[in-house]
């Protein structure tokens, strides 16, 4: 085998991995002195940016593992082929049209080289040879057309030109299979195809060479052919090569060096055959992964682990359009730099070692999209499972609306929860109060408790009457308008029964806010200070109102208003007074607070309980 470059073969490994170049550089030795070539192979590993353009333009073979491999090689003017070696064949360096064969282990990365050595030897001009070759040198020679052959047909084409050179005294035929029948499909030059007979499996040399898969030399059964010996030899299940000598004499009769030639020749169409299936199959496949690949509906990306990154090698349309990246901006970059939001660094970190290790992983992350932040459910598949990984693919289908649904769910039933239990308990109450006055009235006929059992009802309709407010909150507050503080805060103070408080409003502001609510939240603040906020009813209360810069948790300063006053102060356990069903009053129903809650939070807005400087109670409403 001689290389394009002369009498030595040579093959660059683009990858800094000597015991890789040294084990292909055995492989294709070993196969060159097999086959009575005397010429050597040369292998040289190096990284891509440490070898020079001169080594790089006189490989007869160059092995890509990836890009930067793919790039060095690109502008160099060269004469051999290039390989890339990878475990994906559909990914960008597979695909790239400078690629002109892809290998995925280093038993097919041999044998790939091996055959595009091969190939390159029918290019090499030859001197005149000293002696003429033997049949079986010949056969050899003929070897590299058919390793070099990418189609069926022309497969069968090379093999009858190999047999021209090798059985000159005779004609070829190849035959196939075709359902019942054995059609010929390629002859000699001087046998027109046309005249070949086609023959049932299982009747003629031909067809029972098909059927039982057997060699045999037998004297030709049709009295009306020129040719008085067939040589037929099945190739693989449904393919058979034949020689036959003719009438003429000028033919001899075939021997045992005829029959092992025949069936060397035949046992190389038959790895040929199964090369090019192979190969189609490959390419099949891998058209069919990048279809499914660029045509799946969720974001997908395919990526290579480097340094324990995810470093991303290809993305599909829908990742671009959801996470607003175009490809180049991301290929060749850690995925998680882009789309892994800062609090979610561990668990990234976490999901990369499981990869690593093998392990399919499906589980509910959040990720930063060109919308914001929005729930995925992440399907991760590494090349390899139960082994360790450099590669795979992630997909990202999105759950934020049926997060969102679930949440919305939630709430409800805790609202439902809430009603249960106020319905439940708040109202039986007041119900066995007022039957229990009925009946003494009728028992004794003192109409007195029939007024206290209205007392029980006008409770229990003050109940209904926070329930339906409550079940309303949590939804949406309808229009909103600039609305001024001061003068919704007069409005909700005259429908209240504040008992001789007095309100003053500090700091007037405009607020945009649905009117009827932020009147009704007020209500309920203002109810709370004159019900909870002094000792005794006739107590002197004042209540201030205001609007303007308020401070939160973290001392910064942010809009919104409160209402406080001078009484007694929030209860022990402040944290609760916007729960539902909390108070501190036997006759209270403890909704108040927790429908003005609900208010501001329909607006957008947060409620917070603090201490007034004056030691009474402050509720705080920051609207940004």
């Amino acid at each position: 085998m001689t290389s394009a470059l002369g009498e030595h073969a040579s093959v660059l490994v683009l990858n800094d991995d000597p015991e890789l170049a040294e084990e292909l550089g055995s492989h294709l030795g070993a196969e060159r002195r097999d086959s009575d070539d005397g010429g050597a192979v040369e292998t040289f590993a190096a990284a891509p940016d440490g070898v020079d353009d001169d080594r790089l333009a006189g490989a007869d073979v160059t092995v890509v593992v990836d890009e930067a491999g793919l790039e060095r090689v690109r502008p160099v003017d060269r004469v051999g082929a290039v390989v890339a070696y990878v475990d994906d064949p559909t990914g960008r360096v597979a695909t790239d049209p400078l690629v002109d064969a892809v290998a995925g282990s280093r038993e097919a990365l041999s044998e790939t080289a091996s055959w595009l050595l091969a190939r390159d030897r029918r290019s090499v001009a030859r001197s005149a040879p000293t002696r003429t070759p033997s049949r079986i040198e010949q056969l050899n020679a003929g070897m590299t057309e058919l390793a070099a052959v990418r189609s069926v047909d022309e497969a069968y084409r090379a093999t009858i030109a190999v047999a021209e050179q090798v059985f000159p005294g005779y004609q070829g035929v190849v035959a196939v299979r075709d359902g019942e029948w054995v059609e010929p499909v390629v002859a000699s030059s001087g046998t027109p195809v046309e005249d070949c007979n086609r023959v049932r499996v299982g009747s003629g040399v031909a067809g029972r060479a098909v059927q039982t898969g057997d060699a045999s030399i037998a004297p030709n059964p049709n009295p009306e052919s020129r040719f008085d010996t067939v040589l037929t030899v099945p190739v693989g299940d449904d393919v058979v090569f034949q020689l036959a000598s003719d009438d003429t004499g000028s033919g001899a009769e075939f021997d045992d060096a005829d029959r092992r030639l025949a069936e060397l020749l035949a046992s190389h169409l038959e790895e040929t055959l199964d090369r090019i299936d192979v190969t189609e199959t490959l390419r099949a496949e891998r058209d069919r992964l990048l279809a499914l690949f660029t045509n799946v509906p969720d974001p997908a990306i395919a990526y290579d682990y480097v340094d324990g990154d995810p470093i991303v090698r290809q993305v599909n349309d829908a990742f671009e359009a959801t996470f607003g990246y175009e490809p180049e901006a991301v290929i060749g970059e850690s995925v998680d730099d882009y789309i892994v939001p800062p609090d979610a660094e561990s668990e990234a970190n976490d999901l990369n070692e499981q990869l690593q290790r093998g392990e399919n992983v499906r589980r509910e992350v959040t990720r930063i999209t060109a919308d914001g932040p929005r729930h995925f459910i992440l399907h991760v598949i590494p090349i390899h499972l139960d082994a360790a990984n450099a590669a795979g693919y992630a997909i990202y289908t999105d759950v934020t609306d049926r997060r969102e649904r679930e949440e919305t769910l939630r709430r409800q039933n805790e609202r439902l929860d809430e009603f249960a239990s106020i319905v439940s308990h708040d109202l039986r109450n007041p119900l066995s109060v007022a039957e229990g006055y009925v009946d003494l009235a009728r028992e004794t006929g003192d109409m007195d408790h029939l007024d206290r059992a209205a007392d029980a009802i006008d409770r229990m309709d003050e109940l209904v009457e926070d329930l339906l407010s409550l079940a309303r909150e949590g939804r949406s507050v309808g229009e909103t308008d600039p609305v001024s503080l001061a003068a919704v805060a007069r409005e909700a103070w005259s429908s209240v029964d504040t008992g001789g408080a007095t309100l003053t409003v500090e700091a007037d502001g405009t607020l945009e806010a649905n009117r009827t609510r932020l009147r009704e939240l007020l209500e309920n603040v203002f109810r709370n200070s004159a019900e909870h906020g002094r000792d005794y009813p006739e107590d002197p209360l004042s209540v201030r109102v205001g609007a303007g810069t308020l401070r939160d948790d973290d001392g910064e300063e942010v809009p919104g208003f409160y209402v406080e006053d001078d009484g007694t102060g929030l209860p022990d356990d402040a944290d609760r007074v916007f729960d539902s069903g909390f108070t501190t009053e036997e006759s209270g129903t403890g909704l108040g607070l927790a429908i003005s809650e609900r208010i501001a939070e329909a607006h957008g807005w947060t409620a917070h309980a603090l201490a007034s400087a004056d030691g009474g109670a402050r509720f705080e409403f920051r609207t940004g």
